[in-house]
């Protein structure tokens, strides 16, 4: 892996750490050993995460978009 700069260094270090909380919490919490299992849940809990993200913020556009729309709209009708 190559890092270009210190904030990409910063936001490696970081998903390293949240990585490494989650694979300790799944073997405390299910009592599992194999580090294969432990990182499939990890993966699957960050996939399941981002996706969830992703929809929140696609919501989130469609709402400033139509804000914007209805603010447009306004305007246009005030002019």
């Amino acid at each position: 892996m190559t890092v270009s700069s210190p904030q990409e260094e910063e936001t490696i270090r970081k998903a390293e750490r949240q990585i490494r909380e989650r694979l300790k919490m799944y073997e405390e919490k299910y009592a599992v050993t194999d580090v294969r299992d432990l990182l499939s849940m990890c993966v699957l809990q960050f996939a399941t995460e981002s996706n969830e993200n992703e929809e929140k913020a696609g919501s989130v556009e469609q709402d400033v978009l139509s804000k914007l729309k209805a603010i447009e709209h306004a305007l246009d009708t005030n002019t």
